[in-house]
């Protein structure tokens, strides 16, 4: 199961309308740039789920001492850790959403699709 998956899972049991989820953002730890693309694709994908997503800036000051013993160190030399904290759409709400059932679907679908076409999209530079 990736993060997509687990996103799909919650829309299930988050309360509505005044529920809020929030993850652990490791994601792409190693470089900022790639750090916030994750980040906006995270975004998009709640959005096709009925959530709205900001990150939050959250100080951190973490000693190189820290680190001792851990192979893999996170967030290199940046002081901020930006906290998800994702809220149900207040317009998605107000539409009357449709069952959390055919959200999740729709959604497995796009990804499916955006899969198949990835999977074509390499083998024809593999043949290239």
């Amino acid at each position: 199961m990736d993060l997509e998956d687990f996103h799909a899972l919650i829309v299930k049991i988050l309360s509505k309308p005044h529920g809020i989820y929030s993850f652990f953002n490791g994601l792409a730890p190693d470089n900022l740039f790639f750090h916030g693309v994750a980040c906006q694709c995270v975004k998009l994908q709640l959005s096709q789920l009925g959530l709205d997503s900001e990150f939050l800036p959250c100080e951190i000051q973490v000693k190189d001492q820290v680190w001792e013993g851990i192979r893999r160190k996170y967030w290199h030399d940046r002081d901020t850790y930006y906290l998800p904290k994702c809220t149900w759409n207040a317009q998605f709400l107000a539409t009357g959403t449709p069952p959390v059932e055919a959200i999740v679907e729709d959604a497995r679908k796009n990804k499916t699709a955006a899969d198949a076409q990835q999977r074509g999209e390499s083998k024809r530079q593999k043949c290239a």
